[in-house]
């Protein structure tokens, strides 16, 4: 089963995602706090999401995500992170060789894929082919979310990276059946015990830095209300 997760880096993970309610604001916080400056990526066509980048060793990588600014429907993620005024983690990816397989392993292990995309598109650095998809069922933040990378732009901004991950841990209240999963599909990784919180320690420019918080939740009835209340939010808001 080692060959069906890659680990970048010596980590399980491909990249953890900071949600900010601004993508240049959030690219010039992780900026201050790293003394590393993320690469601002152009949005993909049609998606209600904008990133920006820090590279990692091992092609790993912290993405900074923000809601795009010439969305106007609505999307829950998107209203959500309205509420990060400063960045936090609110979901991971684990990168894979071979994401229908995958899917199978982590089905059997009670953790279906759900929401799986297919992309494809042209960059001017060449094409951006990939699979995604989240760690049902529902969504939690516990959970990974997974990715293959069929073919990837070059983009030479992205080595040599200055920002070194040195710490990453997942906890949760109920952790025995996330950690049958993640031995399933091959994860060295084990989630304690505890209030939900994704942890992602890094050696810096700046020395080491922190980033925290509890994630998200979407779950069941819970999450039927949850985004009724987002939906509620982005009405109210402006253009959100």
């Amino acid at each position: 089963m080692d060959d069906l997760i890659v680990r970048r880096g010596g980590w399980d993970f491909d990249h953890v995602v900071l949600g900010t309610r601004d993508t240049r604001e959030g690219a010039a916080w992780l900026a201050e706090q790293t003394g590393a400056d993320p690469i601002i990526t152009k949005p993909e066509p049609g998606e209600w999401y904008w990133s920006a980048a820090l590279p990692l060793p091992g092609d790993a990588m912290i993405e900074m995500l923000g809601p795009h600014p010439d969305h106007r429907g609505f999307h829950p993620m998107k209203t959500a992170l309205g509420r990060y005024a400063t960045p936090e983690p609110i979901f991971w990816h684990i990168g894979t060789r071979d994401f229908g397989r995958l899917c199978e392993v982590a089905g059997a292990a009670g953790a279906p894929v759900e929401r799986i995309e297919h992309l494809d598109s042209d960059t001017p650095r060449g094409r951006r082919r990939y699979s995604r998809g989240i760690l049902g069922p529902g969504f939690r933040s516990a959970r990974p979310c997974v990715v293959h990378w069929a073919e990837r732009p070059d983009r030479p901004e992205m080595r040599d990276p200055v920002c070194t991950a040195t710490g990453f841990a997942v906890r949760c209240p109920d952790p025995a059946p996330l950690n049958k999963v993640f031995e399933a599909l091959g994860l060295t990784l084990r989630a304690t015990e505890g209030e939900q919180r994704l942890t992602l320690e890094l050696d810096t420019p700046k020395g080491p830095v922190t980033f925290s918080g509890p994630g998200l939740t979407f779950e069941g009835v819970g999450a039927i209300l949850a985004i009724a209340r987002l939906r509620v939010r982005h009405l109210l808001g402006p253009n959100r």
